[in-house]
């Protein structure tokens, strides 16, 4: 954020625009309003303004009616005598009238007045005020002036207004602070008139200003008002780019932008843009600089040197390129400052020059023989190739040539090509031969070699062929042309010169002769030398005249080449001038010139024979034939050797073409009088630069004149009197439209030369021209950054650190360089490039790189040699210069570390990936270069050898890099778990020493830097709980979870994918065919059991639990949605059988599912809810697949029956059954059960075929293995019958039959029994003992709440375990009331009648208020045989509220039938109304539900048996006949009567009961710690023994009885008195009086020990037998009793027990006493009386017979009985919270017991 600055002095604002400003209101302007007082219409105020003593002024008040009704108003006249209106009357105004009441105001000084008016309506009074106020001084301000942001350093202006509001003129001055100012700063406003100020707002920070500015106004400036200021500064933020590019593209390597200009030719303009780029909120203003703008050869240039870039945007600022040398690279920099200095970006502009590129289309014109007086005709082209416009001039005089040009100068446009036409007209008969040069402007010359031979009648000279042009050309590079051609050919006889390929003489290997050349001081010898190419340029301008340099010595040269005759007045006498020719060569030569006495310039003599290395001389004649005028002219003259002359002296071989050499004269004829003509021309440039050399070289530049008038130009250019510059032509007549001057320099120092080169023209001062010409000769001269010091950070051992370093090239000249390191730098520095070229003004970026090999500080010192390499490549390079750098840098060492050692992902799914950051730190001085290892180690279910070749599962972003000194590092770590696996992974490192190897021990070996774990797991859910209701309501949980197979679905769930699984998500599991591919082995059954046709649907809750740690997306797809759609065209239209079922299936909706999709969070449960409807008779399957995203796919095969209502149908869930293991040997095998349900709507009988089972009898010796106890029977319709089995197996296998179970008029299935015998040795504890038949895991807490439940259970499976027979087990069940607002009431039924026998429940039924919960104790009574047990209790729950208004309306229901019943109306429209039924209004009764309620008036025992009650009501199912005629009825009398009210439906809960009782004698080898915690109860046994044995007596009894015959009559008379006699009693009162009082006849408590003590009533003698007898008895009856022991702990029982011990053993113990009692007896009978021997016999006999009563059954009974009530009691008071059973108990200390009380105790 940035800071706020408040400035002290004082300002107005406004939000946005701070021209928009809104004057505040003054309040003398404030705007006269009208107000409604009663109706009447009324002016707030009236007020006098510019008023004066001593005269009168009146205004109006205007009363006005807006009420809808007349009214009268009264006033009163104001009080002071100032103010007078009209005398008071009242004012009747009617609606919508106005009245006038004129007020005037008269006064007398200088004084403020106020009064008022009372206006007095009916309704109320009211006032108008009335004052004359006196002129004052007000202007208005605005409040508040905000700027919004500006940059700093820049300027933002705002202008509002200031209004006089007052009567007074006034002066007004403005005072504020820095950073604001008001212009101007006072002014003088004038009333009721405005002016308008301007603030400024100019920041110098980045920060909030705020102030105030203080207007002074008033008298003396005395008064004042404030108006506040606020502005923001921002720093300007200015990024250049590229045009079209973001300013993005800039990185921190490259913080230039580049404007690449390309090749431009010479003498244009280029423009290009580059992009400024504002990132502020703020007008960025901004100005370009230009450092090297002082350089003489400065070629860019930016037109734009200011401007602003608005706020977040951007501008294109213009850019130039003119360069002004041919072929050169030009480099220079700009800055874009921004204001302030705040940001400074860099500009780089790079171009290349160029010139256009001209060609000759030959380099050779040869005209062959021509005779004399003929002329011959060639064409030449010359052609440019480029896009530059090329200006061309042949350098001769076709006046005075023997070769004639059509046009010697022109124009070329840019790719086009210009034919020459040239014309050969010879005057003499020899050879000609002369080099034209073209040159080219801003290119340099060409050259065009003209061979042509004239032939006479007498004179025949050798033709002259291109051959002999190339060969003279050979032989003048080796130093032959010098010698004649007789001589050449003498010396090639002689064999001293042989031909070489071309045809050419060349010296002879074996002849070592030196020719020496004359003039030259040379010696060639007889190997030829390497032939360096002369640059065109040199070549042209080297002629020995125009410069001192030659490039090769002349065979003919003249002293003069250019003659000046000057200004000649007398035309007739003019002085000629003396020609030098000398001959250079060793033979003769023939000189011949061209032209005669009739041309104006001549040479006499014409020709002339010149002996060798000897000179003659000639003389220039110039006869001018007309004054005034200008004449020049290029005089050609042609030498060759006298041996040419004639064809019979030439040889082939030596055959050489002549030497041309031309001689320019010029003169004038103008008279002193007469002035020269006006020169009229243009020069290209004004400034000639020449590019920059080393000392002594040269360069060149041409000069274009062009002349735009019709007369010539004679020029003469003043030499330089320094010599560095030279010009050719110096002088000359211009007689065509161009001329093209080559200007050269050779400065022979080290600066910059500066010439104005002055061309005289036409001989008058005041035509001359300048051009200002600029070279310089440089030495290298390099910038080094940092004054030529590099410093290295700290760097690691056999690493490398890399550092930019840039030089710049301060000359005008490109620079090459070379960086020298010395022999011990060599192992620490590098640098690329370490050589190159820089251009001038260029900046150069290296890169070094140190690595150090040691712990120590290195100080290097490498060299940079640079030289000048300047623009062509024949430099000579100037002298070398050294420069000299200093490199610091140091070896360091260190470690990396990890922030966290240890990371841990959690679990994560496997197939996916999870992704954490692991920071690594270096805390040292030098960057590490690390590489990072994995180690991986897998803890899991899956075996070495599977797990070997597993990928790693940690995938880091990046394993090596280099880490920076003290900075940290972050890392991303993804973790791929590919099983379901624990992973543990250690991250090491190790240093990368690339550049060498160290001692430190992270680079010898990898060192530990953090663990890693995580786990891969799969998705998962379980069903934690399944309920079912509708059809199903009658199946319990435990019948429930095995029909939809819950254990195989959770263990499926719980295991590992295949591939193929996980292969498809949910989104991608399609197919085109009819029937998906299944890629899953789990395929499981969802067995919706069955009902009748028509029945409520089988719905079925299933409790989904995340118990896995990730979220878990799961979906039901049917094959509907596994099939992709087709095209019409596609479908192939044939079904099969299972094709058309599942489209039956789904088309109908027979099975639904809601929700088909979701997602559980770890811990989260969802209810899914499957629906199977039965409305379609027959077995219905459908393939659905459970697929979890990337988890398991488990096929459900949805399977359910609907039963026709007429059909015998049992449910079979599976056609296989196992029991129980056995093991071998046992001798009373448990009784197992086999559950058969009845879906149908009528009773079943069942018969079981078994003869399977005495077959396999007989193959096991007579042994019955399976045993079917009830093979013939009948199940109700909704319920479910057992079947009793008995599996004794006799040896250690598996046993399998298939047994037929028929159906009455139904079908017959057949079902394999399995049972499987074990070797209890063999297998000792691997094979426990279980109360379940199988091992299931139906959960015993109900989670899935159903629709309209109120009441729950506190477990809904309870398992009593192993018990022996003849014992009791108890649990308790809570019942719990969880509404919040209603109350319900219970009542238990059991399942089967034959359970009540085993089970008790009390209470049987009760009242639950809302949120109250009640204890049920559940007994359980192991009897008869060893039997497994499985029972299935129903708690039916009733909604108590729903009862009430049941009964409500059913009492309404029964009076309203019995008022129907006695009253009726008789009326005409109802003459039938006798014969109404009176019971008609009932139409259906309470329907019996299915669990139906045991009857009030009967009651249970004291233990709750339920042996009377009625059980579960079978499923009724009205015929398709019934159920139409019921609706019939139902129409018709639905109009005209009352339905009798139908009872609410009862909610039902079930409670599963498991159990297994053992044989006593087994229970006790079996179970040996478990044995005493039960109590076997011996009359239990007795009990149950006796009916059995009477049911035996009356079986043997009804077989003996005789049959009675009778006839028909006999049997209904004996069956009608009978009838009469019941009937009689039961319409006796006093008979059912009686039957009454039977019933409830009191009980006597002491009943049960009543009997024995009537039995014991003879003496104690008689006694002992009869109690040994009836012991024995009853060991012969209950053997396995004999070693019970009863024990009964002596804290819950007053009396001690004593164990029931063997009768013989009882005996012994009882004579023994007796037998020393009689000795005593003896032996007293002395000292003792009988009386006393009478009481001790009788004490002894009540002790004897009190230990016999304890030993009875009853007495046991008794004393349970108590321990379990009185644990009942416990637990009841406990949950009434009559006390707390977990507080800690307290233990009272009694006070220390004195001496005496001691001491009284003891006696």
């Amino acid at each position: 954020m940035p800071s706020m600055i408040e400035v002290e002095m004082p300002v107005a604002q406004h939000v946005g625009d701070p021209t928009k400003l809104v004057p505040a209101q003054s309040p003398r302007q404030a705007s006269t309003l009208k107000l409604n007082h009663f109706g009447i219409e009324v002016v707030e105020s009236i007020v006098w303004q510019g008023w004066e003593p001593g005269r009168e002024y009146t205004k109006n008040i205007v009363l006005k009616n807006v009420h809808i009704k007349t009214q009268k108003v009264k006033y009163k006249n104001p009080s002071s005598r100032f103010f007078t209106t009209l005398y008071p009357k009242p004012v009747v105004l009617s609606a919508g009238t106005s009245f006038s009441l004129p007020v005037t105001f008269r006064p007398l000084e200088k004084i403020l007045y106020e009064d008022k008016i009372e206006f007095q309506t009916k309704d109320g009074t009211f006032e108008v005020p009335i004052r004359a106020v006196l002129p004052e001084v007000d202007i208005v301000v605005p409040s508040f002036l905000d700027f919004s942001m500006c940059a700093a350093k820049d300027t933002v202006e705002s202008t509002f207004q200031v209004s006089n509001t007052g009567d007074l003129e006034t002066h007004v001055q403005w005072k504020c602070g820095d950073p604001f100012t008001i212009e101007p700063v006072s002014a003088i406003l004038k009333s009721n008139t405005s002016k308008s100020f301007k603030a400024t707002f100019k920041p110098g920070n980045a920060c909030v200003y705020q102030g105030e500015a203080v207007c002074l106004y008033g008298p003396d400036l005395s008064l004042g008002k404030v108006t506040k200021l606020e502005g923001i500064g921002k720093y300007p933020h200015i990024l250049v780019s590229s045009p079209g590019k973001p300013a993005t593209t800039l990185t921190r390597e490259n913080l230039e932008a580049a404007v690449q200009f390309g090749p431009t030719p010479v003498g244009s303009t280029t423009q290009k843009w580059a992009e400024l780029h504002n990132l502020a909120p703020v007008r960025a203003p901004y100005k370009v600089e230009h450092p090297s703008n002082s350089r003489i050869d400065t070629v860019f240039d930016c037109p734009q040197k200011t401007g602003v870039v608005p706020p977040m945007g951007s501008v294109k600022i213009p850019f130039t390129y003119s360069p002004n040398t041919v072929d050169t690279t030009s480099i220079d920099y700009f800055n874009v400052v921004a204001i302030g200095n705040v940001s400074k970006s860099v500009i780089k502009c790079s171009g290349s020059s160029k010139g256009p590129t001209v060609q000759l289309s030959t380099k050779v014109v040869n005209f062959m023989q021509i005779d004399i007086g003929e002329v011959g005709t060639r064409t030449v082209d010359l052609v440019n190739s480029s896009d530059v416009e090329a200006v061309y001039q042949f350098m001769i005089d076709c006046n005075e040539s023997v070769f004639k040009f059509e046009k010697i100068s022109g124009v070329l446009r840019p790719n086009t090509k210009s034919t020459i036409i040239l014309k050969f007209h010879p005057q003499h008969p020899i050879n000609y031969h002369r080099q034209v040069t073209c040159m080219i402007h801003n290119q340099g010359p060409l050259f065009l070699d003209l061979l042509g031979t004239c032939h006479a009648e007498m004179v025949k000279p050798a033709v002259l062929l291109g051959k002999h042009l190339n060969n003279y050309k050979l032989h003048a590079r080796r130093g032959l042309s010098v010698y004649p051609p007789e001589q050449l050919n003498d010396l090639a006889k002689s064999g001293k010169l042989e031909l070489d390929d071309s045809g050419a003489l060349t010296m002879a290997e074996d002849w070592p002769v030196k020719i020496v050349i004359p003039d030259a001081g040379e010696s060639v010898d007889n190997t030829e030398n390497v032939y360096k190419e002369i640059p065109a340029m040199d070549q042209y301008f080297n002629d020995g005249y125009h410069s001192d340099v030659v490039q090769f010595v002349p065979h003919i040269s003249m002293d003069v080449n250019n003659i000046d005759f000057g200004k000649c007045q007398n035309i007739r006498l003019v002085e000629d001038k003396l020609l030098n020719i000398t001959n250079h060569t060793h033979g003769k030569v023939t000189v011949q010139w061209i032209g005669g006495s009739d041309k104006t310039f001549y040479v006499t003599p014409l020709v002339m024979d010149i002996p060798p290395l000897k000179t003659c001389a000639f003389q220039v004649s110039f006869k001018p034939n007309a004054p005034n005028q200008f004449y020049g002219a290029e005089l050609e003259c042609y030498t060759y050797y006298k041996s040419l002359r004639d064809y019979r002296l030439v040889e082939d071989t030596t055959h050489c073409p002549p030497w041309c050499c031309t001689l320019t004269c010029a003169g004038h004829t103008f008279q002193p009088n007469n002035e020269t003509f006006l020169p009229r021309l243009s020069l290209d440039s004004q400034r000639l630069i020449f590019p920059a050399v080393n000392t002594k070289e040269s360069t060149y530049r041409t000069v274009l004149f062009t002349n735009n008038g019709t007369t010539p130009i004679f020029y003469d250019v003043e030499k330089d009197p320094s010599c560095v510059y030279a010009i050719k032509p110096a002088k000359a007549l211009l007689k065509g439209e161009h001329q093209i001057f080559v200007v050269k320099i050779t400065p022979p120092e080290v600066k910059t030369y500066k010439h104005a080169l002055n061309f005289r023209l036409n001989d008058n001062e005041k035509y001359n021209k300048s051009i200002q010409l600029w070279g310089s000769a440089e030495a290298p001269l390099v910038l080094l950054d940092t004054e030529g010091n590099m410093f290295f950070k700290q760097t690691c051992i056999g690493t490398s650190s890399s550092k930019s370093y840039t030089i710049k090239n301060l000359s005008r000249i490109p620079l090459r360089y070379e960086w020298h390191l010395k022999h011990a730098d060599r192992k620490l520095l590098t640098v690329t490039p370490d050589r190159g070229i820089i251009q001038p003004n260029e900046t150069q970026c290296q890169t070094w790189s140190f690595v150090p090999d040691a712990e120590k500080k290195y100080v290097m010192k490498p060299s940079l040699i640079v030289w000048g390499q300047g623009f062509s490549n024949t430099s000579s390079g100037g002298k070398k210069k050294q420069f000299s750098v200093r490199a610091v840098g140091e070896g360091t060492l260190g470690d990396i570390k990890a922030e966290q050692s240890y990371l841990d992902f959690g679990d994560v799914v496997v197939g996916s990936s999870a992704a954490k950051t692991i920071v690594i730190t270096n805390d040292s001085s030098c960057s590490l270069h690390y590489k990072l290892y994995i180690d991986q180690t897998l803890d899991g279910p899956y075996p070495e050898e599977v797990t070997r070749d597993d990928k790693i599962a940690l995938i880091l972003e990046k394993k090596e890099g280099i880490l920076p000194a003290r900075s940290k590092q972050t890392i991303m770590a993804s973790v791929c778990p590919v099983r379901r696996s624990t992973y543990q992974f250690a991250i090491s490192y190790q240093l990368i020493t690339p550049e060498g190897t160290i001692t430190h021990n992270a680079a010898k070996e990898p060192q530990h830097l953090c663990h890693v774990l995580t786990t891969g797991v799969f998705p998962f859910m379980c069903v934690t709980d399944a309920r079912c209701y509708g059809s199903a309501i009658g199946i319990s949980k435990k019948q429930l979870w095995s029909l939809f197979s819950l254990d195989n679905l959770n263990v499926s769930l719980d295991s590992d994918p295949s591939t193929e699984e996980l292969r498809y998500s949910v989104a991608t599991r399609h197919s085109h065919s009819r029937r998906p591919p299944v890629y899953t082995r789990a395929i499981l059954d969802f067995n919706f059991s069955s009902a009748p046709l028509n029945s409520d649907p089988c719905i079925v809750n299933l409790m989904f639990e995340n118990s896995g740690t990730v979220a878990t997306e799961w979906a039901f797809l049917f094959p509907a949605d596994l099939q992709l759609e087709l095209e019409y065209w596609a479908e192939t239209g044939e079904f099969d059988e299972d094709e058309l079922h599942e489209m039956k299936v789904m088309d109908n909706k027979l099975f639904t599912i809601e929700p088909k999709t979701g997602k559980l969070a770890p811990g989260e449960c969802k209810t899914v809810t499957l629906t199977y409807k039965h409305t379609m008779a027959g077995t219905d399957r459908l393939p659905v697949l459970l697929k979890l995203a990337r988890g398991r796919e488990i096929l459900l095969n949805f399977v359910g029956v609907t039963v026709e209502p007429e059909r015998r149908y049992i449910h079979f869930p599976s056609n296989k059954h196992m029991f129980t293991p056995i093991p071998v040997g046992e001798k009373n095998a448990p009784k197992q059960t086999y559950d058969m349900y009845n879906g149908g709507a009528v009773p079943v009988k069942f018969h079981i075929d078994l003869a399977p089972l005495d077959l396999l009898k007989k193959e096991n010796y007579d042994q019955p293995i399976f045993e079917c106890l009830n093979p013939v029977g009948e199940i109700q319709p909704g319920r479910t019958l057992a079947v009793d089995w008995r599996f004794s197996p006799i040896e250690a296998k598996t046993y399998m039959v298939d047994v037929p179970i028929h159906v009455h008029n139904g079908d017959t299935a057949i079902v394999t029994f399995t049972g499987v015998g074990y070797d209890r040795r063999v297998m000792g504890d691997t094979m426990p003992i279980s109360d379940q038949q199988d091992l299931t895991g139906v959960p015993s807490i109900q989670s899935v709440p159903l629709p309209g439940q109120l009441a729950y259970l506190s477990q809904e499976r309870l398992s009593f375990g192993n018990m022996p027979l003849f014992s009791r087990a108890r649990q308790l069940v809570f019942v719990i009331n969880k509404s919040r607002d209603r109350d319900v009431s219970f009542e238990w039924h059991v399942t089967a009648q034959a359970d009540s026998q085993y089970l008790s429940i009390s209470p049987v039924r009760g009242h639950l208020e809302p949120g109250e919960s009640k204890m049920c104790r559940i007994v359980f009574v192991a009897c008869k045989v060893p039997s497994f047990y499985d029972l299935d209790l129903v708690c039916e729950v009733t909604d108590e509220v729903e009862m009430r208004e049941f009964n409500t309306k059913l009492q309404k229901w029964e009076k309203e039938r019995e008022r129907q019943k006695y009253e009726f109306t008789i009326t005409e429209n109802d003459l039938d109304a006798d014969k109404r039924l009176p019971n008609s209004v009932e139409i259906t009764e309470r329907p019996s539900s299915r669990l139906q309620s045991l009857e009030d008036k009967k009651k249970v025992d004291s233990e709750g048996e339920l042996t009377k009650y009625k059980t579960l009501p079978p499923i009724k199912q009205l015929s398709p006949d019934e159920q139409k005629a019921i609706k019939i009825s139902k129409d018709q009398k639905e109009a005209e009567l009352w339905a009798k009210p139908i009872a609410p439906n009862p909610f039902l809960l079930h409670l599963g009961l498991t159990a297994r009782t053992h044989d006593i004698r087994e229970f006790q080898i079996n179970f040996p710690e478990e044995y005493k915690n039960f109590y076997v109860d011996r009359m239990l046994s007795e009990k149950l023994a006796g009916p059995i044995k009477q049911e035996q007596e009356e079986q043997k009894e009804s077989e003996t009885l005789p049959q009675i015959n009778c006839t028909q009559a006999e049997a209904e008379l004996v069956s009608g008195v009978l009838s009469n006699v019941l009937r009689g009693l039961l319409d006796d009162n006093y008979f059912q009086d009686s039957v009454k009082k039977v019933t409830n006849e009191a009980i006597p408590y002491y009943r049960q020990i009543g009997e024995p003590r009537a039995c014991a009533a003879p003496d104690l003698t008689e006694g002992e037998p009869q109690s040994g007898r009836s012991s024995v008895a009853s060991e012969s009856r209950m053997s396995p009793m004999s070693s019970v022991d009863v024990t009964l702990e002596p804290k819950t029982m007053s009396i001690p027990a004593t164990p029931t011990s063997v009768p013989a053993e009882s005996t012994k113990q009882q004579r023994a006493p007796s037998s020393k009692s009689g000795k005593k007896l003896r032996m007293a009978s002395k000292q003792h009386t009988n009386e006393e021997i009478e009481k001790i016999s009788k004490e002894e006999g009540l002790l004897k017979q009190k230990q016999t009563f304890k030993k009875t059954p009853e007495f046991g009974n008794i004393a349970e009985s108590i321990i379990e009530n009185s644990l009942l009691n416990i637990m009841s008071e406990a949950l009434m919270e009559e006390f707390n059973i977990t507080a800690r108990p307290r233990f009272i200390a009694l006070p220390k017991r004195t001496a005496s009380a001691q001491s009284k105790a003891t006696k």
